[in-house]
Protein backbone atom coordinates (compact mmCIF):
# COMPACT_ATOMS: atom_id res chain seq x y z
CA UNK A 1 0.00 0.00 0.00
CA UNK A 2 2.98 2.35 0.96
CA UNK A 3 4.65 1.41 -2.58
CA UNK A 4 1.40 2.33 -4.17
CA UNK A 5 0.89 5.39 -2.56
CA UNK A 6 4.17 7.10 -3.44
CA UNK A 7 4.20 5.83 -6.74
CA UNK A 8 0.83 8.44 -7.14
CA UNK A 9 2.65 10.95 -5.19
CA UNK A 10 5.28 10.54 -7.62
CA UNK A 11 3.30 10.86 -10.60
CA UNK A 12 1.01 13.39 -9.03
CA UNK A 13 4.86 15.76 -8.86
CA UNK A 14 5.31 14.98 -12.01
CA UNK A 15 2.17 16.47 -13.60
CA UNK A 16 2.56 19.11 -15.99
CA UNK A 17 -0.36 20.97 -13.15
CA UNK A 18 2.23 20.90 -10.58
CA UNK A 19 5.33 21.46 -12.53
CA UNK A 20 3.28 24.89 -14.07
CA UNK A 21 2.48 25.57 -10.26
CA UNK A 22 6.19 25.02 -9.12
CA UNK A 23 7.30 27.18 -12.16
CA UNK A 24 4.56 29.99 -11.13
CA UNK A 25 6.41 30.08 -7.61
CA UNK A 26 9.84 29.35 -9.03
CA UNK A 27 10.16 31.55 -12.61
CA UNK A 28 13.18 30.07 -13.73
CA UNK A 29 14.57 28.79 -16.80
CA UNK A 30 14.94 25.39 -16.19
CA UNK A 31 11.40 24.51 -14.73
CA UNK A 32 10.12 26.14 -17.34
CA UNK A 33 11.95 24.55 -19.90
CA UNK A 34 10.92 20.87 -18.22
CA UNK A 35 7.34 22.41 -19.04
CA UNK A 36 7.89 23.00 -22.27
CA UNK A 37 9.40 19.73 -23.14
CA UNK A 38 6.40 17.74 -21.42
CA UNK A 39 3.44 20.27 -23.28
CA UNK A 40 5.56 20.50 -27.20
CA UNK A 41 4.63 17.27 -28.14
CA UNK A 42 0.85 17.95 -27.31
CA UNK A 43 0.77 21.42 -28.84
CA UNK A 44 2.48 20.15 -31.90
CA UNK A 45 0.09 17.67 -32.29
CA UNK A 46 -3.18 20.23 -31.92
CA UNK A 47 -1.61 22.87 -33.94
CA UNK A 48 -1.35 20.40 -36.68
CA UNK A 49 -5.20 19.81 -37.38
CA UNK A 50 -5.34 24.20 -37.71
CA UNK A 51 -2.31 24.48 -40.46
CA UNK A 52 -1.46 20.94 -41.45
CA UNK A 53 2.19 22.49 -41.70
CA UNK A 54 4.97 21.05 -39.48
CA UNK A 55 7.47 23.87 -39.13
CA UNK A 56 4.27 26.40 -39.11
CA UNK A 57 3.24 24.23 -36.23
CA UNK A 58 6.39 24.58 -34.34
CA UNK A 59 6.49 28.48 -35.03
CA UNK A 60 3.53 28.55 -33.51
CA UNK A 61 4.43 26.59 -30.52
CA UNK A 62 7.34 28.81 -29.61
CA UNK A 63 5.06 32.00 -30.27
CA UNK A 64 2.27 29.84 -27.54
CA UNK A 65 5.43 29.45 -25.20
CA UNK A 66 6.76 33.04 -25.31
CA UNK A 67 2.97 34.16 -24.58
CA UNK A 68 2.70 32.14 -21.80
CA UNK A 69 5.52 33.58 -20.36
CA UNK A 70 4.80 37.21 -21.20
CA UNK A 71 1.09 36.49 -19.76
CA UNK A 72 1.41 34.34 -16.61
CA UNK A 73 0.01 37.27 -14.53
CA UNK A 74 -3.14 36.83 -16.49
CA UNK A 75 -3.39 33.08 -15.58
CA UNK A 76 -5.97 32.10 -13.18
CA UNK A 77 -4.83 29.16 -10.76
CA UNK A 78 -8.51 27.93 -10.84
CA UNK A 79 -8.12 26.72 -14.43
CA UNK A 80 -6.02 23.81 -15.25
CA UNK A 81 -2.60 25.64 -16.87
CA UNK A 82 -2.64 23.17 -19.44
CA UNK A 83 -5.95 24.41 -20.64
CA UNK A 84 -5.09 27.65 -20.45
CA UNK A 85 -1.86 27.12 -22.91
CA UNK A 86 -4.02 25.21 -25.12
CA UNK A 87 -5.95 28.36 -25.35
CA UNK A 88 -3.46 30.40 -26.63
CA UNK A 89 -1.97 27.97 -29.19
CA UNK A 90 -5.41 28.03 -30.25
CA UNK A 91 -5.32 31.64 -30.87
CA UNK A 92 -1.83 31.54 -32.34
CA UNK A 93 -3.54 28.97 -34.80
CA UNK A 94 -6.40 31.45 -35.88
CA UNK A 95 -3.74 34.33 -36.23
CA UNK A 96 -1.78 32.36 -38.48
CA UNK A 97 -4.95 31.22 -40.30
CA UNK A 98 -6.12 34.29 -40.52
CA UNK A 99 -2.68 35.78 -42.41
CA UNK A 100 -2.38 32.58 -44.75
CA UNK A 101 -6.18 33.74 -46.13
CA UNK A 102 -4.88 37.22 -46.59
CA UNK A 103 -1.47 36.22 -47.76
CA UNK A 104 -3.59 34.40 -50.26
CA UNK A 105 -6.03 36.67 -51.46
CA UNK A 106 -3.49 39.15 -51.69
CA UNK A 107 -1.46 36.72 -54.30
CA UNK A 108 -4.85 37.10 -56.16
CA UNK A 109 -5.16 40.53 -56.69
CA UNK A 110 -2.12 41.39 -56.75
CA UNK A 111 -0.75 38.50 -59.78
CA UNK A 112 3.02 38.72 -60.83
CA UNK A 113 3.47 41.74 -57.75
CA UNK A 114 1.99 44.30 -60.20
CA UNK A 115 -1.67 43.21 -60.79
CA UNK A 116 -4.34 45.08 -58.47
CA UNK A 117 -7.59 43.08 -59.82
CA UNK A 118 -9.31 41.74 -62.75
CA UNK A 119 -11.39 44.82 -63.73
CA UNK A 120 -14.24 45.72 -66.38
CA UNK A 121 -14.24 48.87 -68.20
CA UNK A 122 -17.49 50.55 -68.03
CA UNK A 123 -17.18 51.95 -70.92
CA UNK A 124 -15.94 49.82 -73.85
CA UNK A 125 -17.16 46.60 -71.63
CA UNK A 126 -13.72 44.82 -71.87
CA UNK A 127 -11.41 43.36 -69.48
CA UNK A 128 -8.67 45.84 -68.53
CA UNK A 129 -5.90 45.19 -66.00
CA UNK A 130 -5.09 47.81 -64.17
CA UNK A 131 -1.46 48.06 -63.45
CA UNK A 132 0.63 49.72 -61.04
CA UNK A 133 4.81 49.84 -60.07
CA UNK A 134 6.32 47.03 -58.31
CA UNK A 135 7.32 47.15 -54.59
CA UNK A 136 6.24 45.69 -51.79
CA UNK A 137 5.02 48.48 -50.50
CA UNK A 138 3.01 49.79 -53.40
CA UNK A 139 1.77 46.42 -53.44
CA UNK A 140 0.22 46.45 -49.98
CA UNK A 141 -1.04 50.28 -50.62
CA UNK A 142 -2.85 48.71 -53.56
CA UNK A 143 -4.25 45.93 -52.34
CA UNK A 144 -5.75 47.99 -49.26
CA UNK A 145 -7.50 50.65 -51.82
CA UNK A 146 -9.06 48.16 -53.53
CA UNK A 147 -10.51 46.27 -50.57
CA UNK A 148 -11.63 49.48 -49.08
CA UNK A 149 -13.69 49.98 -52.29
CA UNK A 150 -15.13 46.59 -52.55
CA UNK A 151 -16.36 47.09 -48.34
CA UNK A 152 -17.49 50.45 -49.67
CA UNK A 153 -19.79 48.95 -52.36
CA UNK A 154 -23.68 48.49 -51.74
CA UNK A 155 -25.27 45.32 -50.94
CA UNK A 156 -25.62 42.72 -52.77
CA UNK A 157 -22.17 44.05 -54.63
CA UNK A 158 -20.42 44.08 -51.45
CA UNK A 159 -21.08 40.86 -50.44
CA UNK A 160 -20.22 38.93 -53.67
CA UNK A 161 -17.05 40.68 -54.51
CA UNK A 162 -15.78 40.07 -50.82
CA UNK A 163 -16.93 36.17 -51.53
CA UNK A 164 -14.88 36.26 -54.92
CA UNK A 165 -12.16 38.53 -55.07
CA UNK A 166 -11.37 38.70 -51.47
CA UNK A 167 -12.59 34.82 -49.93
CA UNK A 168 -11.84 33.30 -53.63
CA UNK A 169 -14.66 31.44 -53.84
CA UNK A 170 -16.36 29.26 -56.93
CA UNK A 171 -19.10 31.29 -58.32
CA UNK A 172 -21.09 27.85 -57.58
CA UNK A 173 -20.15 28.05 -53.93
CA UNK A 174 -21.39 31.39 -53.78
CA UNK A 175 -24.67 30.75 -55.12
CA UNK A 176 -25.25 28.20 -52.93
CA UNK A 177 -24.15 30.00 -49.95
CA UNK A 178 -26.62 32.94 -50.82
CA UNK A 179 -29.33 31.00 -52.62
CA UNK A 180 -28.97 32.49 -55.75
CA UNK A 181 -28.67 31.04 -59.18
CA UNK A 182 -25.71 31.28 -61.00
CA UNK A 183 -26.50 33.77 -63.41
CA UNK A 184 -27.44 36.15 -60.88
CA UNK A 185 -23.85 35.55 -59.30
CA UNK A 186 -22.45 36.11 -62.34
CA UNK A 187 -24.36 39.48 -62.99
CA UNK A 188 -23.93 41.19 -60.10
CA UNK A 189 -20.12 40.26 -59.86
CA UNK A 190 -19.76 41.38 -63.36
CA UNK A 191 -21.45 44.74 -62.26
CA UNK A 192 -19.44 45.16 -58.92
CA UNK A 193 -16.35 44.84 -60.83
CA UNK A 194 -17.37 47.47 -63.19
CA UNK A 195 -18.21 49.73 -60.37
CA UNK A 196 -15.03 49.12 -58.97
CA UNK A 197 -12.72 49.99 -61.77
CA UNK A 198 -14.72 52.87 -62.03
CA UNK A 199 -14.24 54.11 -58.59
CA UNK A 200 -10.55 53.33 -58.75
CA UNK A 201 -10.33 55.00 -62.42
CA UNK A 202 -11.76 58.48 -60.52
CA UNK A 203 -9.86 58.11 -57.52
CA UNK A 204 -6.22 56.56 -58.76
CA UNK A 205 -5.89 57.71 -62.53
CA UNK A 206 -2.08 56.95 -62.10
CA UNK A 207 -2.61 53.52 -61.99
CA UNK A 208 -4.42 53.41 -65.48
CA UNK A 209 -2.23 55.22 -66.58
CA UNK A 210 0.85 52.79 -65.74
CA UNK A 211 -1.14 49.99 -67.32
CA UNK A 212 -1.22 52.01 -70.67
CA UNK A 213 2.23 52.47 -70.23
CA UNK A 214 2.70 49.12 -69.96
CA UNK A 215 0.89 48.28 -73.53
Amino acid sequence: MLEKNKFFMQKKENSIQAIALDFLEKRDNNTFRTLINRLKPGLISFSYKYVHDMDICKEIVSKTFISVWEKLDQYDRKYNFSTWVYAIAKNECLGQLRVQKRSVSHEKLTENHSRVLKLYSPVVHMETEVIGPSGEEVIDYLYKKTVDEIKNLEEPYKTVMIEREINQKRLQDIAADLNWNLSTVKTRLRKARMDVAKIIAEKHPELLESYYEEE
